[in-house]
């Protein structure tokens, strides 16, 4: 939000309206009037080097692997909505509590493990090959 800010303001600054009234040598006002665009060359370059190097950092944040235990589904709406279904028979036990995702473990007579988010202990890390089921109650 600070360089957004600051990129906005100091567009602003880099080029803007000028109105230039003239005066003759005895100090009257000619009826000369002369509107034009006025550009500041410091204002540019600060606006062009803090661009560059936002953009750069932003680049640069894209190399950095993504270290969280949530897996990654994309766009898979089925997926987001598993992960987003909270174990338990009232979701509205985990209101104000710290939760956690991850594995719950089995999921009642499916066979399969379910990734949720969940306010109890003995929430796991996924384990890569694992099976795992889509919402709490999918198949009963």
């Amino acid at each position: 939000m600070t360089v957004s800010g600051l990129l906005h303001w100091l567009t602003s600054q880099s080029i803007f309206l000028a109105k230039v009234e003239i005066w003759d040598s005895f100090g009257e006002e000619s009826p000369f009037l002369i509107s034009g665009v006025g550009y500041s060359c410091i204002a540019i370059t600060f606006v062009l080097t803090l661009e560059i190097l936002a953009l750069l950092i932003t680049a640069g944040m894209g190399y950095k692997p993504f270290t969280a235990e949530i897996t990654t589904v994309g766009s898979c709406s089925a997926a987001i909505s598993a992960a987003c279904h909270a174990s338990g028979a009232d979701s509205e036990e985990i209101i104000g509590k710290k939760v956690r995702w991850g594995d719950i473990g089995i999921v009642s007579d499916l066979g399969v493990r379910h990734l949720t988010f969940s306010s109890e202990e003995g929430v796991k890390k996924p384990e890569f090959g694992e099976v795992y089921a889509g919402a709490v109650g999918v198949g009963e």
